[in-house]
């Protein structure tokens, strides 16, 4: 009896600390958190904007993006033409726009920068240069600056800087 006696205890104190398994009333089950998945590219449908044509000093070839309407133009004092547009496009979808459709027209893309809310990609043909300067405003709104001028090669251009060649063994382009 004595060698059971501390075995039913064992078994007594292990059956009080297991629990029956379902909540209590003073008891509440842990709220599980669900996270929505991120929309899907797709989730933007381009909307037509309001037609419009590029203004003198960006080509007519340059892709426009698509649901994108013409917000205002100028030209900089070093003759930049900078164009502003608003696009019923993600900023990931205006991304792959022009990753997909600026090579496409024969222009060479550079080596372009994105954050988590906007993104730029650098081109060039021939002796134009440019940039497309895009801002996720929204989830299908994306404001775009896209800026061109045409350049002399031994020259600055006012829109890209220039690739240094000096002793650096860099193959960034600054530095």
């Amino acid at each position: 009896m004595k060698r059971a006696l501390p075995a039913l205890t064992m078994l007594v104190l292990a059956s009080a600390c297991s629990g029956s398994g379902t909540p209590s009333a003073a008891e509440s089950p842990q709220p599980t958190l669900t996270v929505p998945p991120p929309p899907s590219p797709a989730a933007c449908a381009s909307k037509p904007g309001k037609a419009y044509r590029w203004p003198a000093g960006i080509p007519a070839d340059l892709p426009m993006p698509p649901g994108s309407s013409y917000v205002s133009s100028s030209t900089s004092a070093d003759r930049v033409t900078i164009v502003r547009l608003t696009s019923t496009l993600s900023l990931q979808q205006s991304v792959l726009f022009v990753l997909k459709e600026v090579n496409k027209a024969g222009y060479t893309l550079g080596r372009g920068d994105a954050e988590p809310a906007e993104a730029d990609a650098p081109f060039g043909k021939g002796d134009l240069r440019g940039i497309y300067k895009m801002v996720g405003r929204d989830l299908c709104v994306t404001d775009w600056l896209v800026a061109a001028a045409k350049v002399s090669f031994g020259n600055n251009s006012p829109v890209l800087p220039t690739a240094s060649r000096g002793p650096s063994s860099s193959p960034l382009p600054f530095g």
